[in-house]
């Protein structure tokens, strides 16, 4: 039986013609797009393997069919782009605006924690606890826990409690899936009730094994700590779990570690969206969440609704019947008639998709995009539909 993705068009030609496409695709696509690009090629190829969208086979190599939907979602490049990257202070001129002299203000605020949650990737690797502390940053003494074994429970997430003084804070670090492969097998995944609304099952399973090890060392370090507040961070699925952990924290009685007047907020870093509920996101999270989304990240835009939308919008694509000598036009960016007018038909037909089989998990609190500018970063809030927009489409 034929499987998604198979090309059709080829039929028992030379096998080497299908290589020939895809290394033609591959070569097509920009150096600064090729991450973005090769994660969605992944996620593809995920997808087909779980077999739970559409086992009809394409009729177009699918590696040109990502080329042509990548080419529907960007503008041309006016000049070659600026690979460097450092993480500053906005200088696009949105200063007058309100939300992103706020985001502006998280961003710098949350820094040292976004440090500590990439750092600790490098921590896990440290077989001493003077080592880890280093790593982290901190004074040894000053690591209150850590787990990164696999001996007993393979899959609880790897993690440290330490204090950092400077912002008077409890910090539980959650460190993040290594494997981008890994992390689709992650989310891709069913969903289960959760609060208010339903969560992702996988992170709400991974967010308890965490607190069931540390929620003791967690209570005691506030106790000990007076006035030191608890931030819970991590990046990419460490983020996700850390968002879970937060919420539960916030709105459940679970694991009663909070004294009277402390509370915990969450830093995550390229986090999945994890939550979805029938009304609005409480005014809580948002003001206890803070999600930083890199550019075009593919992880923040990763669950099983985007990935539905990604293979529904393939298949509009795939259904233009265009040739293979137009679909090089698209891509390459030919500039005459026939050309510009099958990548307007490629973005309308994008354009228009929508899928209602799978629904769609969002980030639960204030999401904050930070783009590449030359040099700069530069630092942006986004509202209610910006943030839903990010979940709901993979880029």
């Amino acid at each position: 039986t034929a499987r998604m993705g198979s090309s059709a068009s080829t039929g028992g030609a030379d096998p080497g013609v299908g290589a020939l496409v895809r290394d033609i695709g591959l070569a097509i696509i920009p150096l600064h797009l090729k991450h973005s690009y090769e994660s969605i090629v992944q996620i593809v190829e995920t997808a087909m393997k779980l077999r739970q969208f559409d086992e009809a086979p394409y009729n177009n190599n699918s590696i040109m069919l990502i080329a042509l939907l990548r080419n529907a979602q960007m503008e041309p490049e006016a000049a070659e782009p600026c690979l460097q990257l450092q993480a500053v202070r906005d200088l696009s001129g949105a200063a007058g605006c309100e939300a992103d002299l706020r985001a502006e203000e998280r961003f710098e605020r949350d820094r040292v924690f976004g440090r500590y949650a990439t750092s600790i990737f490098r921590a896990s690797w440290n077989m001493t606890a003077a080592g880890q502390a280093s790593c982290m940053g901190v004074e040894e003494e000053d690591v209150l826990f850590s787990w990164f074994s696999d001996d007993s429970d393979k899959h609880c997430p790897k993690f440290m409690v330490l204090l950092d003084h400077d912002t008077a804070s409890v910090v539980l670090v959650i460190r993040g899936t290594f494997s981008f492969k890994d992390a689709l097998m992650d989310v891709v995944c069913e969903e289960a009730e959760f609060l208010d609304g339903f969560a992702h099952k996988g992170f709400i399973d991974g967010s308890r094994k965490v607190m069931d090890k540390c929620s003791n060392v967690i209570e005691k370090a506030l106790i000990d700590n007076f006035g030191y507040q608890l931030v819970v961070c991590g990046h990419s699925m460490g983020g996700s779990v850390a968002a879970m952990i937060t919420l539960e924290l916030l709105r459940s009685t679970r694991y009663p570690v909070l004294p009277p007047g402390i509370t915990a907020r969450c830093v995550a870093l390229g986090s999945a969206p994890v939550y979805r509920t029938e009304g609005d996101l409480s005014q809580q999270y948002l003001e206890r969440v803070d999600v930083y989304v890199n550019e075009k990240d593919v992880v923040p835009r990763l669950s099983l609704g985007s990935v539905a939308k990604l293979l529904a919008m393939l298949r509009e694509v795939d259904g233009l019947g265009l040739s293979f000598d137009e679909q090089l036009g698209v891509v390459m960016w030919r500039e005459e008639d026939a050309a510009v007018m099958n990548r307007e038909r490629v973005r309308r037909a994008v354009k228009g998709v929508r899928q209602d089989r799978f629904c769609y998990l969002q980030h639960p609190g204030q999401v904050t995009r930070l783009t590449n500018k030359c040099g700069s970063v530069e630092v942006r809030g986004e509202g209610m539909e910006g943030a839903r927009d990010i979940a709901e489409n993979m880029e």
